[in-house]
């Protein structure tokens, strides 16, 4: 599963820029699209064969970061010691990932399978990542858990919700591409002379 092609090096490529365009809406101030880099994590676990595309897709996200804070004129209000835990976050997305890689998804379980483990890593990364940053970034006096689960409440749904948004159309577009890419055999065929010669 170390295997590191074109096709693999496209895919990374397509990943890096829809993480790019919907973290940082200073690009794309029209569309304003939700934030796309917790399903790329995902996506990256379970489409990506190599593991450097992890470290570089964290690398991809702090820079984008830091861009928008330096020349984006975007507050620094959330680069906070909790910052860090953006990190187990984004692991806890890749992680699934490469779990729900091994579903053939032939079959509406294991589809069923691919939703369930979409949104249980999507929280996993929401505790991590708003968890942190309301328990660790001194934003919040005196914060409680029964103060963050009204938040929690409040943001995972439409978290939850863009992440499997992402996911469905990115697993939509990889059959769409799969089912027009030309086998070896079809290849063959087209390169054949005609009978009659």
């Amino acid at each position: 599963m170390s295997r590191w092609n074109h096709s693999q090096a496209r895919l990374f490529l397509v990943l890096a820029v829809v993480f790019m365009v919907t973290r940082n809406h200073q690009w794309t101030p029209v569309l304003h699209l939700p934030d796309a880099s917790l399903a790329v994590f995902f996506l990256a676990g379970m489409l990506l064969a190599s593991r450097w595309a992890f470290p570089a897709l964290c690398l991809l996200g702090a820079s984008v970061d830091a861009w928008a804070i330096t020349q984006g004129g975007v507050s620094s209000y959330c680069v906070t010691p909790a910052y860090a835990l953006l990190l187990p976050a984004s692991a806890t997305l890749w992680l699934s990932g490469r779990l729900c890689a091994r579903l053939s998804l032939k079959h509406l379980r294991d589809g069923f399978a691919l939703s369930l483990g979409v949104c249980l890593a999507t929280l996993g990364a929401e505790l991590f990542s708003s968890g942190g940053f309301y328990f660790l970034s001194g934003r919040f006096p005196h914060p409680t858990v029964f103060g963050f689960l009204p938040r929690l409440l409040q943001y995972s749904p439409a978290v939850i919700g863009a992440t499997v948004c992402y996911v469905v159309i990115g697993m939509i577009l990889k059959q769409l591409v799969r089912s027009h890419r030309p086998t070896a055999a079809s290849n063959l065929r087209d390169l054949e002379l005609p009978r009659h010669l």
